[in-house]
């Protein structure tokens, strides 16, 4: 079932927090290659999930943020999570994903701080390109348990 831009957007909102978080590590795994591992939940000091590219290579620190359209991500929060490299031995990039939106002096500091950002619409995209519906559908169902598990 292939939803329109704004239906995944409004699905994607309404998943709760840690689905959320879940169906990001799933997209980039199942989807792009990547191996992911999402956090434990709790205080994660803005470590969402954590990624390798197919490639190998440094890892990526992810931070997601599912927000309301008008709720923007700032150029705190952008500064608050490049520090994710020093925290993190291990970690050379940082991803910020949203499914609202920066604001400009959020996205002016995310270059400079060469901090990768995702919003929304590019999600969105992201969605379509790698064919992800039925991964959001199934988070968006519960996680429903299927006859293998």
């Amino acid at each position: 079932m292939t939803l329109a831009s704004s239906e995944i957007l409004a699905t994607l909102r309404a998943l709760p927090p840690r689905h959320f978080e879940q169906f990001i590590a799933d997209v980039w795994q199942e989807r792009q290659g990547w191996t992911t591992e999402v956090m434990d939940a709790g205080p994660d000091k803005g470590l969402d999930v954590i990624g390798q590219p197919p490639t190998g290579g440094g890892k990526t620190a992810v931070q997601c943020k599912r927000y309301a359209e008008g709720n923007k991500v700032s150029s705190d929060n952008v500064q608050q999570y490049s520090a994710l490299r020093q925290q993190w031995s291990d970690v050379n990039g940082v991803t910020i994903v949203t499914t609202s939106s920066f604001t400009r002096s959020a996205e002016e500091l995310a270059e400079r701080l060469d901090v990768n950002c995702i919003d929304g619409d590019d999600l969105v995209r992201i969605v379509h390109k790698y064919d992800a519906h039925e991964i959001l559908q199934w988070y968006a169902d519960g996680k429903p348990k299927t006859k293998q598990q």
